[in-house]
């Protein structure tokens, strides 16, 4: 054999199991949505995520390996702006401008159920979530869904209160859906 393609060969054998070893989903931005559901005494709202990239790895047999979906607070949006002007006051937008979800397992539960963990960090600190997840796949594409409750207080953040009555409940929501597809 001629040198050159002996080389090639070597190339495509080494570089093929690393091709495959791990992937980047791509992500369609229209298709994907976070929210942050918020209960109030009176007032309850939504917050959307305006921009966010996730970075999803998928293993060599599908398989999600890794997540991790760094935002900024400052893309989170309410639909009124004193309302946004108010909830960056209280979590320190200033001063904790970004935040991020690094998954650190996917547990199967049964085909297309999932348990995830993983670490949620934000206004500067950092706390272990688990959640159920959903995730389907047709072929190329991938949908991921799920809710995850956590207490803003355990973020070092106080419990809005208004007239002594009215109260902002600490405990929020966050539902997500990402659409992508395998390159």
């Amino acid at each position: 054999m001629k040198p050159t393609f002996c080389l090639l060969l070597l190339l495509l054998a080494t570089a093929a199991p690393r091709a495959l070893a791990a992937r980047t989903l791509l992500i369609d931005a229209q298709q994907s949505r976070l929210d942050v559901v918020v209960k109030a005494t009176v007032d309850s709202f939504t917050g959307h995520l305006t921009h966010c990239d996730p970075v999803i790895t998928l293993g060599e047999d599908g398989t999600i390996k890794t997540v991790n979906v760094p935002f900024h607070f400052r893309d989170l949006v309410t639909g009124k702006d004193k309302r946004d002007a108010a909830m960056h006051e209280w979590q320190q937008t200033d001063k904790f401008p970004d935040g991020e979800f690094i998954l650190s397992s996917l547990q199967p539960l049964q085909p297309g159920r999932f348990t995830a963990q993983g670490r949620l960090t934000f206004h500067g600190q950092s706390h272990e979530l688990s959640f159920p997840v959903a995730v389907s796949i047709d072929h190329a594409l991938y949908a991921i869904d799920g809710e995850a409750t956590f207490d803003t207080r355990d973020f070092g953040l106080p419990i809005i209160r208004v007239f002594g009555l009215l109260k902002v409940d600490p405990m929020v929501t966050v539902s997500f859906h990402l659409q992508g597809h395998t390159p």
